[in-house]
């Protein structure tokens, strides 16, 4: 359907130099906010399929893959939002402050970037849910029936939800560290999970970084295409990058358990 839409899109959206390259089945100048929202979009039927799939065949609620809980705890998520935002905004900031010449304004009109953020806002928090429902919900579950040992539960579905990014344009940077980078994610987003017996910490702190990113950042071969966001990043260093990750991931894992991890 996405590819359909995709492909409607560039034939309609009246610039000429727009196509939908059908050996490679991606869309060739076809304005990138409108292939952000038709990338998300996708996410909603994602989640309608995990609702149907949850009631229909495993006869639960959907809120069993986020929390054994009678109610969702959304103070986690905005405390995992709010705590995760804050350190990638600083990490960021301290990266500028050592390499500013790796950072420049993005030429955007404002109204394009009004748009973005509005989508960004709506749209991203049903992207990263969806999948955080699937992998920190679903499979560590699915998994977890024959594997008790948090940390191998953790390492398995991790690098699951990790090795499915290694499609993305960021590994043309490095196929090792950016690889790296994105199991490690995983990796530590599920042993939070396991350790706080709840998805809901990092439901909140996947739906910062991605929107940290769609708001603030874009770059050439991004997941997001060239969006109108604030700010170009010119000089990817895959090594620093995923040593922010590290200091980052560190933090915050410290943090949620130290905080949640007697609840579980």
């Amino acid at each position: 359907m996405y590819l359909f839409a995709l492909s409607a899109f560039a034939e309609a959206d009246g610039d000429p130099n727009s196509y939908f390259d059908r050996i490679e089945l991606v869309g060739v100048h076809v304005n990138p906010l409108y292939d952000f929202v038709l990338t998300h979009i996708n996410y909603v039927f994602w989640v309608l399929g995990l609702v149907i799939t949850m009631r229909l065949i495993h006869k639960r609620k959907f809120k069993t893959l986020i929390t054994p809980n009678r109610k969702i705890n959304w103070m986690r998520i905005f405390w995992g939002f709010s705590l995760f935002f804050c350190l990638v905004s600083g990490t960021t900031l301290i990266d500028f402050i050592f390499n500013p010449g790796d950072y420049a304004f993005n030429n955007i009109k404002w109204k394009d970037f009004l748009q973005l953020f509005f989508f960004v806002l709506i749209l991203t928090p049903m992207q990263t849910t969806a999948e955080e429902v699937f992998f920190r919900g679903y499979l560590m579950q699915w998994f977890g029936r024959k594997i008790t040992h948090s940390l191998l539960l953790s390492i398995i579905v991790g690098s699951i939800f990790g090795m499915l990014h290694f499609s993305n344009p960021e590994m043309n940077y490095s196929a090792f560290f950016v690889g790296s980078d994105y199991v490690l994610s995983g990796i530590v987003w599920c042993y939070i999970t396991a350790k706080t017996n709840s998805a809901e910490i990092t439901i909140g702190a996947h739906a910062a970084n991605n929107m940290f990113l769609g708001w603030f950042l874009t770059m050439d071969d991004a997941v997001f295409g060239k969006i109108p966001s604030l700010f170009v990043v010119s000089d990817i260093n895959p090594q620093i990058s995923l040593l922010w990750t590290i200091i980052t991931l560190s933090v915050f894992t410290s943090f949620a358990i130290k905080k949640y991890g007697k609840n579980y």
